[in-house]
């Protein structure tokens, strides 16, 4: 069941990405106040998920721990549904709503992966898993597009929120039917996991990984508000995002291929220089169908990207930290997008769109650098190649 959590879960990852940011710039917010909403789970990251994380490695139920969060996800986002019942809601209620929300929300994607790998393990593609995420990804900004575009409904309406609140419902009823890993191991202490972070690749990746999120803050953020602004309709937002999740669901299923042929330092450094370039044709497009096409580069920017990290993280982590593991990685990418989120708030009224994507695409250049520098140190798990079936992750 792991694959309709995914699907549940990456549906409302997709409305909050591709619709939410018009919706609320559709109430009148100002980019400040859009970026400050959603960076509030950005913001959680820097701590909350480690401790989700250390509750489910020392319980051994992570299967327990991720319909906790899923759960309390789902409730936390009702006040963006339910409050301001005969008028637009204030931001004092978008902004609570989405703390409650991102409380528990980011605890939900490292506890599922963490799920993921031990069927991994046991002989599963983590790729053939999360694809189904992507597919849902793809079926929810689609399917609100039509909806809005075809009912002539109002960005400003209620149909957004309502649709992610139902989203996060659906992963909620899923994670009740999501068993557990079935292993049991020692219970990890602290110093285990400070002796994690001594791992040199581990480090570079956390940077890395921190560093590339940042520069994706205009494209999580302000791509949907761009497109709006462009006066593109809103089902042109589900077709961006969809073109950039289809390519996400190619490059997740061939990694495990494309992992046999080359390293992940190599695999990593590609999608940094891709996402440079997407960032700077962005800055630069000037036709509907050229933004459209650009997002394609999503398959190396996340999809090639997350696989490798992945696969890195499982190969250095002992099963007793798998969560652990899985949650500093989401905490690294989540300091990247926080700092990301609030600088592009303030630049998106100050400077406009086009000015953030070319400093997104300078900003990709550090990422890059770090790899490099990883594969002159020969650190082992970067520049090895898959020797295996058995070391997929």
């Amino acid at each position: 069941m792991i694959e309709v959590f995914y699907f549940c879960m990456f549906q409302a990852v997709g409305l909050n990405m591709a619709y939410m940011p018009a919706h609320l710039r559709a109430l009148g917010f100002s980019g400040a106040q859009i970026s400050a909403a959603l960076a509030a789970a950005p913001l959680m990251s820097l701590a909350i998920p480690l401790a989700w994380a250390w509750l489910a490695d020392q319980t051994q139920r992570h299967d327990r721990v991720l319909q906790i969060v899923a759960c309390g996800a789902w409730l936390g986002f009702s006040p963006l549904v339910f409050g301001g019942a005969r008028s637009a809601p204030r931001f004092a209620v978008v902004m609570t709503g989405y703390l409650c929300y991102a409380f528990f929300y980011v605890g939900m994607g490292g506890m599922a992966d963490a799920l993921a790998v031990s069927r991994v393990r046991a002989g599963a593609l983590y790729g053939h898993l999360r694809q189904w995420g992507s597919i849902g990804f793809v079926c929810a900004a689609l399917a609100v597009g039509l909806l809005i575009q075809l009912g002539h409904l109002d960005l400003a309406g209620r149909v957004v929120p309502t649709a992610m609140w139902i989203a996060l419902g659906g992963a909620f009823v899923a994670a009740l039917q999501v068993g557990g890993s079935g292993e049991r191991s020692v219970r990890p202490r602290l110093a285990d996991v400070r002796e994690l972070l001594h791992d040199r690749g581990l480090r570079l990746l956390l940077l890395a990984g921190g560093l590339h999120w940042m520069c994706m803050a205009p494209y999580n953020v302000f791509l949907g508000v761009f497109l709006r602004d462009q006066g593109l309709r809103p089902l042109s937002f589900g077709l961006a995002y969809s073109t950039g999740v289809a390519a996400e669901m190619v490059a997740l299923r061939q990694f495990h291929r494309l992992h046999g042929r080359f390293s992940l330092d190599r695999l990593l450094a590609a999608a940094f220089a891709a996402s440079a370039i997407r960032w700077l044709g962005t800055s630069v497009a000037r036709t509907p169908a050229a933004l459209i096409l650009l997002q394609l580069f999503h398959g190396l920017t996340f999809g090639i990207f997350w696989s490798a990290a992945i696969e890195l993280v499982a190969a250095t982590v002992p099963p007793p930290l798998r969560a652990t593991g899985n949650a500093l990685l989401v905490m690294a990418v989540n300091v990247g997008s926080a700092c990301g989120n609030l600088v592009t708030g303030a630049l998106y009224d100050a400077a406009g769109p086009r000015a953030l994507f070319l400093m997104a695409a300078a900003g990709e250049l550090l990422p890059l650098a770090v790899v490099l520098r990883a594969r002159r140190a020969g650190i082992p798990h970067l520049v090895q190649r898959r020797q295996s079936r058995g070391q997929s992750a």
